[in-house]
């Protein structure tokens, strides 16, 4: 039997993947490749779990890290899949035939992939099995070659030019279809606790279409189940007397989430970068409902992301200091003014009077949160002096404090940590900052003072819960280890890098 073919057919696509960079996926699509054209060839045919098996072990040989990349466990989950969809199955015949084993395949690919991807990266495209049905053929069987031809063909420009019209031609409309695709399905992120219950609901609706020897009854009756269970998926519910505190990371900046049983405050909206970027746009879908947003003052990091509130969500009431134009119909935040919500009191304890002849950071809303026994304190980017005009009204002690300016040496004064004494203390800060926030003398200064710190930096997200029945436990969106086994309040001594003093 002739075999350069075949050997001439492997270089070709070690080659291609080689051009692709190699990663995991491509390295597992070009061994797997090679596999299929030395059975192809008439030589010995493993099976297609040796294949599977063989492959995962070759490319964790050759890089040992790609088991901690997401792209390797997409790439061979999804190959797992397909093997048990295929086996045992006949090929099929004609144009027809193989259309309607595409299309199935996508179907039955596409409730697992879901699972995979919001497992991986907490949010989803809903339009993806469209770009794989229709975008990845062209790109990969249409467009790749022809820029590969058109390449060679570069020393002869007849025979160059047509290819590359045909590939830009090709490459406009793929974007305009994509971007078009993404409008009409944009990405979707589920709240956080719908999330697990999503993923395991998504794996067991493809397991149920792609495990052989089910009949068509159990596996239309097991679907409608699953289907109208993630319909009607509801929030672990609040009762009264419970407050919710999440401060996002969201770089140098600050944006704090306050929910109670039936309410919603955001403190501050993050920041807006120059190129028109807003953190904020990333952590919701569109419509969400706020009964309440304090812009604490009006600097860039703490009330950048109003654009966003104003596009995209509904916000019944905002509160400001009342100086800066914002953009928004706000009731100016005053010392004394309070209400109360399912249980839990709020009061703003600064600005007094009009604040239009302070500084923009000593304008700051402060706003102390209680409810049963215990208190939330956020101090803007108030500075010593204006700590020192509060420390009369203060609360005997704090559970939680959000420390003032993400830290800086400006605020956070010896006297204002020792009259809050907080039991927790969160800076939101940038990682890496260039304010060297938050700084080496105000970490030092709550940690003498017996304080657990947190810094979003470091730590991501921060969430704690306050009230009836509630532990003082910090959750972090990334764990660090030895964080419950360390010293005093039950965490590490040291909780921020060293920075630069600023």
């Amino acid at each position: 039997m002739v075999t350069w073919p075949w050997w001439c057919a492997a270089a070709a696509a070690a080659g291609y993947a080689w051009l692709s960079g190699l990663e995991p996926p491509a390295m597992r699509a070009m061994i797997m490749t090679l596999m299929a054209m030395w059975v192809a060839s008439g030589r010995h045919a493993p099976g297609p779990w040796q294949g599977w098996w063989l492959a995962l072990a070759i490319v964790v040989l050759i890089d040992p890290l790609a088991l901690w990349q997401p792209g390797l466990w997409l790439s061979f989950v999804a190959v797992a899949l397909l093997i048990l969809i295929w086996q045992g199955r006949m090929r099929p015949r004609g144009v027809r035939g193989w259309l309607i084993a595409l299309l199935r395949t996508q179907c039955l690919l596409a409730p697992l992939m879901a699972g995979a991807v919001l497992l991986t990266f907490e949010r989803v495209a809903p339009v993806s099995p469209l770009v794989n049905l229709l975008a990845v053929p062209v790109v990969g069987s249409v467009m790749v070659p022809l820029g590969l031809v058109g390449w060679l063909l570069a020393w002869v420009p007849p025979l160059m030019e047509p290819c590359w019209m045909l590939f830009g031609w090709l490459a406009h409309w793929v974007h305009a279809g994509l971007v078009a695709a993404a409008n009409w399905l944009p990405v979707w992120q589920p709240q956080p606790w719908r999330l697990m219950p999503l993923v395991l609901i998504l794996g067991l609706l493809s397991a149920l279409w792609a495990l052989p020897g089910l009949a068509r009854a159990p596996r239309w009756a097991g679907s409608i189940a699953l289907i109208v269970l993630a319909m009607t998926l509801t929030p672990p519910m609040m009762t009264e007397g419970q407050l919710r505190v999440r401060v996002y990371d969201i770089g140098q900046g600050q944006l704090i989430e306050l929910r109670t049983a039936n309410h919603r405050l955001l403190y501050d909206s993050g920041p807006r970068f120059g190129s028109g970027f807003m953190p904020l746009a990333t952590l919701w879908p569109a419509g969400q409902y706020f009964d309440a947003v304090v812009i604490s003052h009006s600097d860039n990091d703490h009330a950048g992301g109003i654009q966003a509130l104003r596009d995209d969500h509904e916000v019944v009431r905002w509160w400001t200091p009342g100086v800066d134009a914002l953009g928004v119909d706000a009731v100016a935040c005053r010392a004394g003014r309070h209400w109360q919500w399912d249980g839990v009191a709020f009061r703003f304890l600064w600005p007094t009077d009009d604040p239009s002849a302070l500084a923009s950071n000593d304008r700051s809303c402060v706003l102390l949160v209680e409810v049963d026994g215990q208190r939330l304190l956020i101090s803007g980017d108030i500075g010593a002096d204006i700590e020192a005009q509060l420390l009369a009204s203060l609360p005997d002690d704090v559970t939680l404090l959000v420390a003032g300016h993400h830290g800086s040496r400006t605020s956070s004064s010896p006297a204002w940590v020792a009259a809050t004494g907080p039991e927790h203390v969160m800076f939101s800060a940038g990682r890496d900052n260039s304010h060297g926030h938050p700084h080496d003398e105000v970490v030092r200064r709550f940690r003498e003072a017996g304080s657990c710190l947190w810094n979003t930096a470091v730590d991501g997200a921060l969430t704690l819960w306050l009230g009836a029945a509630q532990a003082h436990g910090v959750t972090t969106q990334r764990p660090l280890p030895g964080r419950d086994v360390g010293v005093g309040v039950g965490c590490l001594a040291v909780e921020s890098p060293h920075q630069k003093s600023q």
